[in-house]
């Protein structure tokens, strides 16, 4: 079964730009909605009052008609068990994943902390309560590299308050040489 679809008729356009009309704010705003492409379904479920009203005297006045090409049937809510069914087996990886990088050694996590630490007392100086939130891929870094590569990824922001080699400078001090 085809469901209703209307499109705005050429008087239609020129009402909702002259409002000669004199419809009312919720008629008015069906004939905007009307688009030639929602079904009564569609525009049912924005929740429009008396929609069936409002669509009978746009129609009445000449301001929508119904369009030639109805507009498609619902999609199921589930697909057939056909379609859900996957095509083909996921194909397994040639080569065994690498592992996550291995856990830093306690005397690395040291001098990481201590950086970090280092770093956020110098950051807090140019964001002052925002340092956390700015620095937080430095903060959360857990190992020597990690902890550099978040660094460098501040200068830009450095280089809004000191300028470019201030900053270069900074990232460098940050970085711990």
């Amino acid at each position: 079964m085809a469901i209703p679809v209307f499109r705005k008729t050429d008087a239609g356009r020129a009402e909702i730009g002259l409002r000669q009309a004199g419809l009312s704010p919720v008629t008015r705003r069906v004939l905007i909605l009307v688009k030639g492409r929602d079904g009564v379904a569609a525009l049912s479920a924005l929740g429009l009052p008396d929609l069936p009203e409002h669509l009978a005297l746009l129609r009445a006045r000449g301001l929508i008609e119904p369009d030639a090409v109805p507009a498609p049937e619902p999609v199921p809510a589930a697909l057939p068990a056909a379609v859900a069914e996957p095509v083909a087996a996921p194909l397994a990886p040639a080569e065994p994943v690498a592992a996550w990088p291995p856990e830093p050694s306690a005397d690395e996590a040291e001098a990481v902390l201590g950086l970090q630490r280092q770093a956020f007392l110098r950051l807090r100086q140019h964001f002052g309560p925002d340092t956390a939130t700015i620095a937080e891929a430095m903060l959360a870094a857990r190992s020597l590299a990690q902890f550099r590569a978040a660094v460098s990824v501040l200068e830009p922001r450095l280089s809004i308050h000191l300028g470019r080699r201030e900053a270069a400078r900074e990232v460098g001090v940050l970085r711990g040489g």
